[in-house]
């Protein structure tokens, strides 16, 4: 016989930091988005990474932990207490959002792409975004229109 605790332990766990996510969200302030959550027990430690479409500063980091710590609501969650990290997301994070290939326009990136049910990876440059598709230019190949939906990963290039 199982024990219905452990059963139901994972499932309850995980609609808590679905709330707790989404009361985060509901603190950020406007072009500001929460793309990460986690928990991290050993360190002590919950990790939220924000990403905006303008650049994340330190004053922006520090603004949104004070907010979060004030408002109580990782309290009830931990009470013994967890510190709070907040973090904008690193040059090495994939691109996932709209804002975020608006904000790498000019910027060289390794794509991969879903044809006709396969992947096809290349390099290009974002020249141009709306609010569903990047427009890349390549180096042998007329630019193109990739629907965001399409792209099944993508990161930036940092190249010395």
């Amino acid at each position: 016989m199982t024990d219905e605790k452990w059963v139901h332990a994972p499932t309850f766990r995980f609609l808590e930091m679905y709330m707790i996510q989404e009361d985060i969200k509901a603190l950020l302030p406007q072009g500001v988005f929460l793309l990460d959550v986690k928990e991290d027990f050993h360190q002590g430690v919950v990790k939220c990474i924000i990403d905006a479409e303008k650049p994340v500063d330190l004053d922006l980091t520090t603004t949104i932990s004070r907010t979060i710590n004030d408002s109580g609501i990782l309290d009830e969650l931990y009470p013994d207490g967890m510190a709070l990290h907040v973090s904008s997301a690193g040059v090495d994070r994939p691109l996932k959002y709209d804002y975020q290939y608006r904000k790498n326009i000019g910027r060289i990136i390794s794509i991969t792409v879903d044809r006709d049910g396969k992947p096809y990876s290349l390099e290009a440059q974002i020249l141009e975004v709306t609010d569903d598709s990047v427009l890349i230019q390549r180096s042998s190949a007329a630019d193109e229109w990739i629907p965001i939906a399409d792209i099944i990963h993508s990161k930036v290039l940092i190249k010395f």
